[in-house]
């Protein structure tokens, strides 16, 4: 017979049990909370003054010498009169936050980003931006635009149709994904309602300094020719006034690398392209195409609109084939290039502004007409 063990020698009765697999599934975390009085404000903010910081430790040293407890028992003040014995707050602290409690109406405090006073940086512009960076990493003579259109599915036979991917918002689609081609033209009353929109902002910007958001309308009209087969070793395009003949710019483009963006439920998406536009010398022999170009440009802060009516011909006897496009081009590249090298917040800033052009463009243009 097993001897007789009092109860309060015996073991708790779990010692028995098997032990839980800690690796796997482990111990439920023990929580620590911070050591603060929710009515001082936090030391960080710098609203605390030295007296009101003498009186928080001397009352915790008064509760901890009652038995221990852990609740916080205030400190009264010797000036503290009336039914509340709450401890008065600092000066500072009033001075922040009294107006805001004082008005009748309905008021808004001051948002902070997030429960840690900061706010992340927004994933989609750093995807945006570590894109351009590693693409125009080495190389000069930098263009980055955007272009809107719309992503096709590869079907090799049929007419095309719009990609339909399993996502509610815009997205930055794999570079791996199979696409068909990007198709850049729009119908002509999406242009007509896009110049309208274009038209509307210039006006409404007139009275504002150019650093303040003013919107630069101006008109060209060009005429360009292509020399070349394209591809990675690019065009030469030869670009001349429609009206005198004289030539405006020579330069070779190549593509770099391209970035799609798809937007289910509104009329575009968008593709933000990296070429190389280098100035060359005017090539020898007949053009292998040649555009019409009436373009509409609205300049603003630190990128352009590119509103443009094409008429293009493969050859001088063919007929020419009418389209509508729309491009947003940053202007200063070099400096956006340096801002990214930096790893400042003016990189996003100036990110920021180009993609919300592009948004608020494809946000405020119905589908094309059936």
């Amino acid at each position: 017979m097993a001897p007789y063990i009092p109860y309060h020698d015996r073991a708790p009765y779990f010692t028995g049990l098997p032990t839980p697999p800690y690796p796997r599934d482990p111990p439920t975390p023990r929580y620590a909370s911070p050591d603060l009085d929710p009515s001082i404000p936090f030391p960080s903010q710098n609203i605390m003054s030295s007296e009101s910081e003498a009186d928080y430790s001397e009352s915790h040293q008064v509760s901890h010498s009652n038995g221990g407890s852990s609740s916080y028992t205030p400190r009264v003040r010797e000036d503290d009169s009336g039914p509340s014995r709450k401890r008065a707050r600092p000066e500072e602290y009033q001075e922040d936050y009294a107006p805001q409690y004082a008005q009748t109406g309905p008021s808004y405090m001051q948002l902070t980003g997030s429960i840690f006073n900061i706010s992340p940086r927004n994933p989609f512009t750093s995807v945006v931006g570590d894109f351009i960076m590693a693409s125009a990493a080495g190389l000069d003579n930098i263009e980055i635009e955007i272009k809107l259109g719309i992503l096709t599915a590869p079907d090799h036979q049929g007419p095309s149709r719009r990609i339909r991917l399993p996502t509610q918002s815009e997205m930055i689609v794999p570079p791996d994904y199979p696409l068909g081609p990007f198709q850049s033209t729009m119908h002509p009353q999406q242009h007509k309602t896009l110049n309208n929109l274009l038209n509307q902002a210039a006006q409404s910007s007139v009275n504002l300094a150019p650093q303040q958001g003013r919107v630069k309308f101006s008109r060209s009209k060009l005429t360009d020719s292509f020399h070349g087969a394209g591809g990675r070793n690019g065009k030469v395009r030869v670009s001349r006034s429609r009206e005198t003949g004289e030539v405006v710019e020579v330069v070779k483009k190549r593509r770099v690398a391209d970035m799609n963006v798809y937007c289910p439920g509104a009329a575009f998406d968008w593709r933000i392209s990296v070429n190389v536009e280098e100035p060359c010398e005017m090539p020898e022999g007949p053009p292998s195409m040649t555009r019409d170009k009436d373009r509409a440009t609205y300049r603003h802060q630190v990128c352009q609109v590119d509103l443009t009516h094409v008429m293009s011909r493969e050859t001088p006897q063919s007929r020419p084939i009418s389209s509508f496009e729309l491009e947003i081009e940053i202007l200063d590249v070099p400096t956006l290039l340096a801002e990214g090298s930096a790893g400042s917040d003016r990189f996003d800033e100036i990110l920021q502004n180009v993609l919300d052009t592009a948004r608020m463009l494809v946000k405020n243009c119905d589908p094309a007409p059936q």
